[in-house]
């Protein structure tokens, strides 16, 4: 990625604020946005911003919430963000969209956006899934060429897969999907994919790769009777078919007897959940994971990393980051779920790694980070991100991470410290300009602190569902945050542009 010209300053986008008084929030307006506006101009053009946008300026806090989903499905949640490396006003983003929230049924759907966030094209749900009842965990990722690649799992009762859209207009259509992996017996549950593309010039440049959980014997998610392991495909013909699914090798030595210490390989430990891949500027292929008991058990959970240098060839044995105090379960006085799925991402031009989670070893959930500057061998002791008070009852929650071009380091989460009572929702930023020594003041991003038991879906563990993650896309100007709430009254999606701290 390469930092953005001056004459592209001279258009960049602020969100504008159309306020009105708020009764919660840590800010005091929100924002009505326009909406379906039409693109004039070609998605791969640099346009100059929508109603909402003054490029140059510098936009201070309350932000604008801009609502970015306006369609007639009753609830919207697990959002995700790719921002165009060539062009800072161009955003893609997709969510689940609930069909019928009481018994946990949805599809996926996304929209774009070609004027920093102001204005959003809503696509409807991706084409091709009609025959499965369940499209679910997407992620983005943008190709060689300007294509948007979206990662997805579908399934019915039987049959469970992962596959891969394309669109070539920048995000307002996809093209029907292409299998990387389908198991039609009922015994296999094919979870949480995550996209990414080798933007590098090296030898693997262009080429797709998919990570996933592949869940033996059923879903781990919902029972421990189970074997979870990594799973890997790759495209090297730009989506058009992908390699045969391979478990990545030796993702399973840290499990352990809790009495003995050593290496024990009872399914009850046997779990790889939320597999994010990055690339590394020299071409190397990094994932991180986290490596959980399900069943609460005496096995803490790791944070591990395996790499691979070679196109997913071969890999190495996973070396661990942390190891961490989950926060599996519903926190009270709430019943939604949640879990330490971490954030991962990479400097691509110093190679530097980046990891972050939830974590409640000092008894309420607080986001921690760690740094590796050494491709992964060695990780720093991890510090706390958020920066109210320790121990004062307030949960943070399901971060999300970002590296600008320039180095700035953004961290979203959820934050229950506004509200005296720790139920109601805010988003908070936190930035780092010295590749994670330290982060600035967190920022509070929301207009609007919002109910998460509002029209919350159930899950089929009878739990509140308000997603397991949330998105957020950076360049040298802008963070874009990308969440779902539900100020409206039921789950929607929203975003807003804050300014980079180097900005």
């Amino acid at each position: 990625m390469k930092s953005y010209p001056s004459t592209l300053l001279k258009n960049a986008c602020i969100v504008c604020i159309l306020a009105f008084i708020s009764l919660a929030g840590c800010n005091d307006t929100t924002t009505s946005p326009q909406t379906k506006t039409p693109v004039a101009t070609p998605f791969y053009t640099m346009p100059g911003g929508g109603p909402c946008v003054t490029l140059g300026a510098h936009p201070q806090p309350p932000y604008a919430n801009i609502q970015v989903s306006h369609d007639t499905y009753r609830a919207h949640s697990e959002p995700m963000l790719v921002e165009d490396p060539h062009n800072p006003l161009h955003l893609v983003g997709g969510s689940k969209f609930f069909t019928d929230p009481a018994h946990y049924r949805f599809k996926i759907g996304f929209f774009a956006s070609f004027d920093g966030g102001c204005t959003w094209s809503d696509g409807g749900v991706l084409p091709g899934f009609e025959h499965y009842g369940v499209t679910s965990d997407i992620s983005f990722a943008f190709g060689t060429h300007n294509e948007v690649y979206a990662a997805v799992l579908n399934g019915n009762k039987t049959a469970s897969g992962i596959a891969v859209s394309t669109s070539h207009d920048g995000g307002k259509t996809f093209g029907l999907p292409v299998s990387v992996t389908l198991n039609p017996t009922g015994k296999v549950f094919n979870d949480k994919p995550w996209i990414a593309v080798d933007q590098t010039t090296g030898k693997y440049s262009g080429s797709i790769y998919v990570v996933w959980s592949y869940d033996h014997n059923g879903n781990c998610g919902y029972s421990n009777n189970c074997s979870e392991q990594l799973a890997f495909s790759r495209s090297t013909d730009g989506g058009t078919s992908f390699s045969p699914m391979r478990l990545i090798e030796g993702n399973a030595p840290f499990c352990t007897n809790a009495t003995t210490g050593r290496p024990a390989h009872s399914t009850r430990c046997d779990a790889a959940q939320g597999a994010i891949p990055v690339v590394e500027p020299g071409g190397t292929l990094a994932v991180a994971f986290p490596y959980i008991d399900l069943m609460s058990g005496p096995i803490p959970t790791r944070l591990l990393l395996t790499t691979s240098p070679d196109g997913g060839t071969t890999w190495t044995t996973p070396a661990l980051i942390a190891t961490i105090h989950d926060i599996m379960g519903p926190f009270p006085p709430e019943r939604y779920r949640n879990l330490s799925l971490p954030a991962f991402a990479c400097d691509l031009k110093t190679g530097q790694l980046y990891i972050t989670w939830s974590d409640k070893g000092y008894g309420d959930a607080d986001i921690l980070f760690s740094t590796s500057k050494d491709r992964g061998q060695t990780w720093t002791t991890p510090i706390r991100v958020n920066d109210d008070p320790l121990r004062n009852g307030a949960n943070q929650f399901q971060p999300q991470l970002v590296v600008a071009p320039d180095g700035v380091i953004s961290i979203s989460f959820f934050d229950t410290r506004v509200d005296p009572q720790h139920r109601l929702i805010d988003v908070f930023l936190a930035q780092s300009t010295n590749k994670g020594a330290s982060f600035l003041k967190n920022v509070c991003v929301t207009t609007q602190s919002w109910d998460p038991a509002v029209d919350a879906p159930i899950d089929r563990s009878g739990q509140q569902f308000i997603g397991d993650y949330q998105g957020l896309a950076a360049d040298n100007h802008f963070v874009h945050l990308f969440w779902n709430d539900t100020r409206t009254g039921k789950q929607e999606i929203f975003m807003a542009a804050v300014p980079s701290a180097r900005t």
